[in-house]
């Protein structure tokens, strides 16, 4: 068995884990990574045409840049969009990365080589809204229909049912051995675990698809962005999230951070927290 992966990423997510928790359910803490032949790649081929910007991405992927107030490091100014308020800002972030979007709305390979990321549902949402706006043509509906298990006395009214989330449909295949292809997605049933945030068992039946201009940090992971936007309200949250965004992309040219300032730190520069847990970063 051949397992690949990068503890300096996103560990796994345990629901409301603490530090000690989610540490325990990485591979490192099992009794057969001592078992294992460790092969180390050396090389960032994503960003092998910049050197220092792979340098940069290991320093704080391993906790080693230069931190203000034990975790708030700099990022260089080159690769920030300057914050100002926060409906203006963010339309810079967007302009930057989906430059001339109303003249490649049809391009495959323009949509799919850029995305923004962000840390929460909510400001992915209103990216994304944002850029669906700008496409022309006419609007399309496609309903879903939500229900709640076992509700004899229907007490959760069906406007609330549909606003806990807006989906869309997309029909063509952008990415993968089907480029191209046209599909039909049937809408399906989905429901949450009985653990879930909701009081009462959800059943949405709905078209498994999201808007994806801009995701979550945490979906990015794996992937590759050519042009890639890193939208920050608040501080990141967990180990590994900062390398995720940052690490997405090819070049510092193409990077592009957009951070709400956290606190006023008495000297120049962008600063945003960088959460390293180093119990998961090197053998015994």
């Amino acid at each position: 068995m051949v397992m690949g992966g990068d503890f300096r990423q996103v560990l796994p997510v345990i629901k409301r884990g603490t530090r000690a928790q989610v540490i325990d359910a990485s591979l490192r803490m099992s009794p057969l990574w001592l078992l294992t032949k460790k092969m180390r790649l050396t090389t960032n081929m994503r960003a092998i045409n910049d050197p220092w910007f792979s340098d940069f991405l290991l320093r704080f992927g391993d906790g080693n840049e230069d931190t203000v107030e034990g975790s708030f490091i700099c990022i260089p100014d080159d690769m920030t969009i300057p914050f100002t308020i926060p409906e203006n800002s963010i339309k810079e972030l967007i302009n930057v990365i989906f430059p001339s979007i109303q003249t490649n709305l049809h391009s495959s390979d323009y949509i799919i080589s850029r995305a923004i990321l962000s840390t929460t549902n909510d400001s992915v949402n209103d990216i994304n809204d944002q850029l669906i706006d700008l496409f022309q043509g006419e609007e399309k509906i496609y309903y879903i229909f939500d229900e709640v298990e076992d509700d004899s006395h229907n007490i959760y009214p069906i406007e609330f049912l549909n606003s806990l989330t807006h989906n869309v449909i997309d029909a063509e295949i952008a990415i993968g051995q089907h480029t191209g292809k046209i599909v039909f997605l049937p809408r399906i049933p989905l429901c949450p675990s009985e653990d879930d945030m909701f009081p009462f068992k959800l059943k949405r039946k709905q078209f498994p698809i999201q808007l994806s201009f801009s995701m979550i940090i945490n979906k990015a992971q794996g992937q590759t962005i050519p042009h890639v936007g890193v939208y920050l309200p608040n501080s990141i949250f967990s180990h590994g999230q900062l390398y995720v965004a940052l690490s997405r992309g090819i070049s510092r040219e193409n990077t592009k951070v957009l951070v709400h300032p956290a606190k006023d730190f008495g000297r120049e520069g962008v600063y945003t927290s960088n959460v390293v847990f180093r119990e998961v970063l090197h053998d015994e």
